[in-house]
């Protein structure tokens, strides 16, 4: 099993598993760092209180979880205070106290330390707190508001299981958020053979109006991949099956995946699927609440202060 060192933490490929499935994923060694991660709070003394919080629900070992968490770890928003310091009496920072409700709810749901801590770690150090990134979505797949005011980024490999575990969370996420737009970006890893041919076969039935179609068909028949079946769902589908077989050997297309690939890699995707809520990496749960939880982070990014 290949794994790959990322920000101290070794990653294990398609095997690592936190609550919701937040770091399950497909990794490609040698992926860059999703933005400089932030120094670790180095509080003058350990706090054991949070007031902000109900922890009162929360084992014995969930609790010292959270403390270590929130005495080690930064505020999500960025000032020079650790999280502890922002979940205390009369706090102003609102992103803080609602990602720590998160951690608190999944601690009492039964999801262990050991599950959370990546994705938390990475939340407030390399998520909530990064610096935007403008997507190129022109001409990429998306689904969703016209006018969003939450725009989700997922770039994904069609032969990797936790994108296609993914796909229903955040085709669900769209239908019941009207205000989502979700966009589609390829990321094909090295390792998965028929990734980037069936990347193709999905943006030349895109030029059918059949994009969506053809993901959900891949992804349906994902440990069936080949060029034959690829072909066959172009004709299911009921694409002109002549004109799909010239796009698919259009040099276009091809520059369109390739570009989307290096772009991601430039942003720093690590593994597969890889999220970006508002221009800013997402390492929450692949789950509506994990998704709600973070825009009403967002909600309150303009509104919050702790310095």
């Amino acid at each position: 099993m290949s794994k790959v060192v990322i920000l101290g933490l070794a990653l294990a490929t398609a095997t690592t598993t936190f609550a919701g499935g937040a770091f399950a994923g497909d990794a490609k060694a040698g992926a860059a760092a999703s933005g400089a991660a932030k120094p670790a709070a180095q509080a003058l003394t350990s706090l054991t209180s949070f007031p902000a919080v109900d922890t009162s629900r929360v084992d014995p070992a969930g609790k010292a979880f959270f403390e270590k968490v929130a005495n080690e770890e930064v505020c999500p928003c960025d000032c020079p205070k650790s999280f502890g310091q922002c979940l205390q009496e009369g706090t102003k920072c609102k992103p803080a106290v609602i990602l720590a409700n998160w951690i608190i709810k999944n601690l009492e749901d039964g999801v262990t330390p050991d599950q959370l801590q990546e994705s938390v770690t990475r939340e407030l150090t390399s998520g909530f707190g990064a610096a935007v990134k403008t997507v190129d979505s022109k001409g990429f797949a998306s689904k969703g508001a016209a006018n969003p005011k939450y725009t989700v980024v997922e770039y994904a490999d069609f032969e990797c299981q936790h994108c296609r575990a993914a796909s229903p969370v955040v085709d669900e996420l769209v239908k019941t958020h009207s205000e989502v737009k979700l966009v589609y970006k390829h990321y094909p890893l090295p390792f998965h053979s028929m990734a980037r041919p069936a990347a193709i076969a999905s943006e030349a039935a895109g030029r059918q109006g059949k994009f969506w179609e053809m993901h959900d068909a891949i992804f349906a028949t994902q440990d069936l991949l080949s060029d034959d079946l690829l072909r066959g769902h172009a004709k299911a589908l009921g694409l002109d099956v002549a004109r799909f077989m010239k796009d698919l050997a259009d040099p276009e297309l091809q520059k369109r995946v390739d570009a989307s690939q290096a772009e991601g890699k430039g942003f720093g995707v690590e593994f597969t699927p890889f999220f970006f809520v508002n221009g800013r990496p997402y390492f929450l749960a692949r789950s509506l609440e994990g998704f709600d939880t973070r825009f009403r982070m967002e909600d309150a990014r303009a509104s919050s202060t702790c310095q």
